[in-house]
């Protein structure tokens, strides 16, 4: 990620900076450090945040869908007639059927994705036998075994009734249980034992797994519903198949991660906070752009990240510059208006002091690339001693949030 030193307040540095970023010999490499992220530890009594959970606007459907084409299950191309997500039926795709009821039932669409996994493995399972999966989509009402036909009891059946109904179930058990901070839950858990059994002659020692059921105490109304939806303990798959496609579920909805992209060709990086965006290029420009995972988070709630972080594109030297100056952005666009293109926002930062986090500009004394860190050691690693090949430029820019530490992103 690129950021003009442009953007300094000092007017004659501003100057050079701006015909360093015109100049052909100009090497657009930076790579942006956020604050440390914690890494996700799993609490089989808070699986996922609260927040987390609601957070029904995490994914639109392109986001959806695009994250579907990353995978080998069948969902990427599934459609089927929806009666339950409207008053009109109409033939929706796995994709839609999803965000609608995400939206309905106020739940990030994720659960449903990372439920669909637990249950049917519908993310990444081949493409043979997939209808009996469909069918039974979420597990929802699918339980015991019809005396009648043998198979089992499906309440729900279909792909579409499955989505619906396991969304309103995960949604609103809290309500329905009526739970409460401190109610206790019954669950199933498991041990191993030690057992004996005759092997011929002889009696052989081993280790048997028996079932025995356990009362805990949830901590969250949604770690409450998701093992009422399933009453096994404890709920490590979720959490495994969450934290895996989209990272930490302890992450508050409001907290919009910004994925770093690497160039291995040209050595540039490239910044999205699109969900549809990262998605897409790891499925189709893997070769090309190898994902490096989370490089910093915007908290969207903070008041103080209102400025934009704009995204040029060097059409001669096919690289990526970011900048949050206006007035550098307006002066490559009007000097070089066939070489620098205007791509987007990529999400919008920090200039006051208060209570931000300083990202630090680092100029890289061989190529003049911007180095972008938000930390502090690593800035200081890079910048001291004679050897240093980088030199401190000053702060880029600020982030603001109410988060201690950042959290962790998807696994690269």
């Amino acid at each position: 990620m690129l950021v003009s030193a442009a953007s300094t307040s000092r007017p004659h540095a501003r100057v050079r900076t701006l015909a360093r970023v015109c100049a052909a010999a100009l090497v657009l490499a930076a790579v942006l450090v956020a604050v440390p992220a914690h890494a996700a530890v799993y609490d089989p009594l808070n699986v996922i945040s609260y927040d987390t959970w609601r957070a029904s606007s995490a994914m639109s459907v392109a986001d959806v869908q695009a994250f579907l084409d990353t995978l080998s299950g069948p969902l990427k191309s599934y459609e089927c007639t929806d009666t339950v997500t409207s008053a009109t039926p109409a033939r929706r795709s796995a994709a839609s059927i999803i965000w609608r009821s995400a939206q309905i039932w106020n739940i990030n669409p994720k659960v449903i994705l990372a439920t669909l996994q637990k249950e049917q493995s519908l993310l990444t399972v081949s493409n043979s036998a997939n209808e009996a999966r469909l069918i039974k989509a979420m597990g929802c009402g699918v339980y015991g075994i019809d005396p009648i036909t043998g198979h089992t009891k499906n309440r729900f059946p279909g792909f579409a009734s499955q989505i619906y109904n396991g969304a309103n179930k995960l949604s609103t058990y809290e309500i329905t249980y009526g739970w409460y901070a401190g109610k206790p839950k019954a669950v199933t858990a498991h041990r191993q034992v030690e057992a004996t059994r005759a092997v011929g002659a002889a009696v052989e020692t081993y280790a048997k797994t028996v079932s025995y059921t356990t009362y805990i105490v949830p901590l969250n109304a949604c770690t409450f519903a998701l093992y009422t939806y399933t009453p096994y303990y404890p709920q490590k798959l979720f959490w495994d198949i969450y934290t895996r496609y989209f990272g930490d579920p302890q992450t508050p909805g409001r907290m919009v991660p910004v994925y770093r992209f690497r160039n291995t060709r040209n050595g540039t990086y490239y910044y999205t906070a699109s969900e549809a965006k990262r998605y897409t290029l790891i499925r189709t420009a893997r070769s090309t752009w190898a994902f490096e995972g989370c490089a910093f988070t915007v908290d969207t709630s903070a008041t103080a990240n209102v400025t934009p972080l704009y995204q040029l594109y060097n059409t001669r030297t096919h690289r990526y510059a970011y900048t949050i100056s206006t007035m550098l952005r307006d002066s490559l666009l009007k000097t070089r208006p066939k070489q620098w293109r205007f791509d987007r926002v990529v999400c919008y930062v920090a200039r006051e002091m208060g209570d931000t986090a300083p990202v630090y500009k680092l100029e890289k004394k061989a190529t003049h690339a911007i180095v972008l860190t938000s930390s502090a050691a690593l800035k200081a690693s890079l910048t001291t001693g004679r050897s240093a090949r980088y030199s401190y430029r000053g702060i880029a820019f600020r982030l603001d949030s109410l988060e201690a530490t950042v959290p962790v992103g998807p696994t690269p």
